[in-house]
């Protein structure tokens, strides 16, 4: 039979500067199962700098369930975790985590929604926080921009000039960065300017072309503000209710039109600069595009 990790929702995002207890169940095929004996983490940023040593012990919660209690992170990153334990034979699994800073909708704030409100046995909190994933990924996708800080980490090649450009606009903090193996001073880190477009831009020296390329690793913070503006916020909410609801609608996938004892309705469909299925929801992330139109 086949072991599975799966990692609570709950511990999937981290806010900036709060401790998390990381939770993880592990399986043998469908039936939660307790390791032969005890469980071990360890923890590894997306650079591979060591956040929690290997070999740390968990915490058993239940069965086959197992917790570790993560330190408050003051920076922003991505985080592997890798859990050590036996079941008959040793084995690993890995879970992920991201620190961030802020997030466009609690659960709380879905629930108290209509028809999702006292309705937490058919949407249990992990959905919810499934559902304000899938939102912000709509969001940011179709924006070009994230509109609360998240950590970004690209391998990029030299430009020879002063000038080199990150994939996500508006950065706002450079958290290290090498070129060739050697990182920069904190004194060079310092002196780099950070533009909205992506561009960041050295003061008095360039962003070396090494042979092959790609030898320059940069870590930044990137976000078009700290908290979301209130109407992306509102999308957010309106957009996980929709896809929350849509999970146990009756009204077949492919439908573009439903007939009541009020007539014909004429569903909404997601098209070019339509993102969604929600046309208010469409005017709020038309009105915040930074992406221009993608050309047919």
């Amino acid at each position: 039979m086949a072991y599975y990790a799966d990692p609570s929702t709950d511990s999937r995002q981290v806010l900036r500067d709060t401790a998390e207890t990381l939770s993880v169940t592990f399986y043998s095929g469908e039936t939660a199962t307790d390791a032969d004996g005890s469980v071990t983490i360890g923890i590894v940023d997306e650079a591979g700098a060591t956040v929690v040593a290997s070999g740390t012990a968990t915490t058993s919660s239940g069965s086959g369930v197992y917790t570790y209690s993560l330190a408050a992170q003051s920076n922003l990153k991505k985080l592997t975790a890798t859990w050590s334990g036996t079941w008959g034979s040793a084995m690993t699994f890995d879970t992920h985590h991201e620190i961030v800073g802020a997030w466009y909708a609690t659960p709380a704030e879905v629930r108290n929604m209509d028809s999702i409100l006292g309705e937490a046995t058919t949407f249990p909190a992990a959905d919810l926080v499934d559902a304000i994933d899938y939102a912000t990924a709509i969001i940011d996708d179709y924006t070009g921009a994230s509109w609360t800080q998240r950590y970004h980490r690209e391998v990029l090649n030299g430009t020879n000039s002063d000038t080199i450009r990150v994939a996500e606009m508006f950065p706002t903090t450079l958290l290290s960065a090498s070129i060739d193996g050697t990182a920069l001073t904190a004194s060079q880190i310092s002196e780099v300017a950070l533009f909205d477009d992506g561009s960041l831009q050295r003061k008095s020296d360039t962003w070396t072309y090494t042979n092959p390329g790609n030898g320059v690793v940069v870590e930044y913070e990137a976000g078009v503000g700290t908290v979301a503006p209130n109407d992306i916020r509102w999308a957010a909410r309106t957009l996980a209710r929709y896809h929350l609801l849509e999970q146990v609608s009756r009204i077949p996938d492919r439908a573009i039109s439903v007939q009541s004892e009020f007539g014909q309705i004429q569903l909404a469909q997601p098209g070019m600069n339509r993102p969604t299925p929600l046309p208010d929801v469409n005017v709020v992330l038309n009105r915040h595009r930074h992406r221009a139109p993608t050309a047919f």
